[in-house]
């Protein structure tokens, strides 16, 4: 008996400082830890996202290049024609790919103008009121829409 007793005081010798021990840990470790929030934006035209090729128009180049259409405005630009139907008319054909298959931006806006469905109609975006323009090819313009497939082309004015 007198063994059993003296296992039954050693084991509750051990409990007893365990848990002095786990007390004194857990006072020592905070309650709640605040973290700071993160945001995590993405912009579709930002430098590390682009897998396609971009030209951009600004500054004297753009000046010495514009012209009443927009179409006209790019023409120097390697991969993109006019389809054009008269004087002052005209629409982007990017890689061979125009009308619905070419989006038409201002200020990353789509223009929404009926020069998609005829090629005499001009597009809404004028190109006087232009600070910069892009012309975005490749796989990523698919970013934008299926209405892309083909091209983007947005026209910064900074307002």
């Amino acid at each position: 008996m007198r063994h059993f007793s003296s296992s039954l005081s050693g084991i509750f010798a051990v409990s007893v400082l365990s848990a002095a021990v786990s007390s004194a840990i857990h006072a020592q470790t905070p309650a709640l830890q605040e973290i700071e929030e993160v945001i995590v934006r993405a912009h579709p035209l930002s430098a590390e996202g682009l897998a396609q090729p971009v030209a951009v128009l600004s500054g004297e180049t753009l000046n010495r290049v514009v012209s009443p259409s927009l179409a006209e405005t790019l023409r120097d630009i390697p991969g993109v024609h006019s389809s054009s139907f008269g004087q002052a008319v005209g629409r982007p054909v990017i890689r061979g790919l125009g009308g619905p298959r070419v989006k038409v931006m201002e200020d990353r806006i789509d223009s929404l103008d009926v020069s998609v469905s005829s090629p005499d109609h001009m597009t809404m975006v004028e190109p006087f009121t232009a600070e910069s323009i892009e012309v975005l090819k490749g796989p990523s313009t698919l970013l934008y829409g299926s209405g892309a497939i083909g091209g983007v082309v947005d026209v910064h004015t900074g307002r």
